[in-house]
């Protein structure tokens, strides 16, 4: 792969990551958001390294102050709140995805859904667990405000995440080459 389509290619999905977590409904305290869409999608579709650094730049420029994040919201206050597990999983929810994929030799397409649901279990322990510290919660509590309401509408995600990937696999072979 050429040096600008290493460079450029990670930084249009971290765009896509971007402009899809602005796709939110405001519950609180947890809101509904594309992100996890764009997560699975980047992952699903470039190399390990590059879906992390992708995914992993994201959060950086959140934690820096840009407003990345849901509701044009940034800083280091995002990731030291309720969400803030959630958001700290995606770099390594991007890399088992990724991982898989590419275990899968991108033809083995079962590898893809075991790592988006891996992925999401791995999102969701997180967030619970950082919920529960900051919101001083069981996890009986993070459970039911922060992942149950989810899980439905983060399948459906998956689903569509998936058949993207395929089809734009088939339509740009050398996407994740």
């Amino acid at each position: 792969m050429s040096k600008s389509k290493s460079l450029t290619i990670p930084a249009l999905f971290t765009a896509l990551i971007v402009i899809l977590s602005q796709i939110s409904i405001p519950i609180q305290p947890i809101p509904f958001t594309f992100s996890l869409l764009a997560i699975f999608l980047t992952a699903a579709l470039l190399p390990p390294k590059q879906a992390f650094l992708s995914v992993f730049t994201y959060v950086m420029l959140g934690i820096i102050g840009l407003p990345v994040f849901a509701g044009f919201r940034g800083g280091l206050n995002i990731i030291l709140g309720f969400t803030g597990g959630f958001i700290m999983a995606y770099p390594l929810m991007a890399l088992v995805i990724a991982l898989m994929v590419k275990l899968g030799k991108n033809k083995n397409l079962s590898f893809t859904i075991i790592g988006m649901l891996i992925a999401l279990v791995i999102c969701y322990l997180m967030g619970c667990i950082w919920y529960m510290i900051v919101a001083k919660s069981s996890f009986s509590q993070a459970f039911s405000l922060c992942v149950a309401p989810f899980i439905l509408f983060d399948i459906i995600k998956i689903c569509i995440a998936f058949a993207f990937s395929v089809a734009l696999r088939k339509a740009i072979p050398t996407l994740a080459t």
